[in-house]
């Protein structure tokens, strides 16, 4: 345990909590960092409920189009590359989500949020995770493509890689209700593993990235062929 005076020894640093020595009562008149993690949580959940989410915000003003937000979002690229990108894109609701993370980055911005932000990945869909060597060697599940991160609010993430979930069934055949019940297994998953992690010291948490023994362990055999092959290329 740290001692009394600990607390004034370690720096404060911008989008981490203060610690508050016990995460006891706040004293009169504080802030709510001066509350503990779990009370400040609560308290933002009475303001932003979970149902607030399901909400959908108004068309904002100035709003882009599909087209002028994909033509603003080539500018700067190889212009031969262009007409490839548009083409794919215009291939399914899934491939278009892929290419317009700056087009649904707008209209979140009208969608409540906690006001916890973090260094979010700023296009966290489902074909952006995947197996890649990390630093001691073993293959590690993660994200894998930073193109547009941000600090921004935590919520973008989530609901980005929720509607990818839901587009990327439908475009292999899956119905509404295993599209609903993928999105619906990510969010627990993410919730319950959350929840993990905040009762973990700092840096064991940050040290608690899924690898690819959690994947072996699947109820997937169907997928135990596409995982050797990835692995494979993972480590070469």
């Amino acid at each position: 345990a740290l001692g009394a005076g600990a607390g004034a020894r370690i720096p404060v640093v911008p989008g981490f909590a203060r610690r508050t020595g016990g995460g006891g009562a706040a004293p009169s008149g504080a802030g709510p960092l001066a509350q503990s993690p779990k009370q400040w949580g609560k308290a933002l959940r009475g303001r932003v409920p979970r149902a607030a989410h399901e909400l959908l915000p108004p068309v904002a003003v100035g709003r882009p189009g599909a087209v002028a937000a994909v033509e603003e979002s080539s500018r700067g690229r190889v212009p031969g590359l262009t007409p490839i990108r548009v083409g794919r894109m215009a291939a399914s609701p899934f491939a278009f989500l892929r290419g317009s993370a700056g087009l649904m980055a707008h209209d979140l911005v009208g969608t409540p949020v906690t006001g916890v932000s973090a260094q979010i990945c700023g296009d966290a869909h489902a074909a952006n995770f995947g197996l890649y060597g990390d630093a001691r060697g073993r293959l590690v599940i993660d994200l894998n493509d930073f193109d547009e991160t941000a600090v921004g609010p935590w919520e973008w993430d989530v609901k980005r890689l929720a509607v990818s979930l839901v587009l990327a069934g439908r475009e292999v055949g899956a119905d509404d209700t295993v599209c609903a019940a993928a999105a619906f297994d990510a969010m627990g998953a993410y919730r319950r593993t959350m929840r993990l992690l905040a009762k973990l010291p700092a840096l064991d948490a940050w040290n608690a990235i899924a690898d690819e023994e959690l994947v072996s362990h699947a109820d997937a055999r169907d997928l135990l062929g596409t995982l050797e092959r990835v692995s494979a290329k993972a480590r070469n």
